[in-house]
């Protein structure tokens, strides 16, 4: 079920609210008005699914926290704890609803090799890049095992569509190609079981 489709917990009014009072934060913090909007409508997703947070201020910064590690912005070396110093935040709590954004908003998180975390939204456009061509891969190696025989391993067709992501199209930077690999592959399984399962008449 998509996160849209979820039903609101709270009422509009109090969503508008929230996200007032965030932006405020935002502008007194002078944060750069694209991240603040990203930020913005992960507190709106947030809020209307989840309630209202405990602490409005750690959990506004951890929003802008989540929206600034997103891959693209490799290599981000700002650690957490720089990042929660600059937004006079306590690391603890900045790290609390950093995990409870991840977890209830089912984002993707991906490290570098300095094992520094990066996030991505599982309703932007990174994930439907990887589910698009992990879908269409996977059609097109189980057509080609009905008419030729033999099926290409989950292992191999993961290593091509990584260095796809990461080479041809350009949507994930190299950094990520290790634990990007993991993610297709379990991808490819899923996929591989519906698709299969369907074919059977399951």
């Amino acid at each position: 079920m998509s996160h849209f489709e979820k039903k609101m917990v709270v009422s509009p009014q109090v969503v508008v609210n929230v996200v007032r009072d965030a932006h405020e934060f935002f502008r007194e913090n002078k944060i750069d008005e694209r991240y603040e909007n990203m930020a913005l409508d992960l507190i709106r997703r947030y809020v209307s699914h989840e309630g209202l947070p405990r602490e409005v201020d750690p959990f506004f910064a951890a929003s802008l926290y989540v929206v600034t590690r997103h891959p693209w912005s490799h290599p981000n070396p700002l650690t957490k704890n720089e990042f929660a110093s600059k937004i006079r935040i306590k690391e603890t709590s900045l790290e609390w609803y950093t995990e409870s954004i991840i977890e209830k908003l089912e984002f993707i998180t991906l490290h570098d090799r300095n094992r520094n975390p990066y996030f991505f939204d599982p309703d932007g456009t990174i994930a439907s890049v990887v589910d698009s061509i992990v879908r269409t891969s996977v059609g097109e190696e189980v057509v080609k095992s009905i008419v030729k025989g033999g099926v290409v391993s989950p292992n191999a067709l993961a290593d091509k569509i990584v260095d796809r992501l990461c080479s041809v199209v350009k949507i994930v930077p190299s950094a990520f190609e290790h634990e990007l690999h993991r993610l297709v592959q379990r991808k490819i399984e899923e996929e591989s079981g519906r698709l299969l399962g369907q074919l059977e008449g399951r």
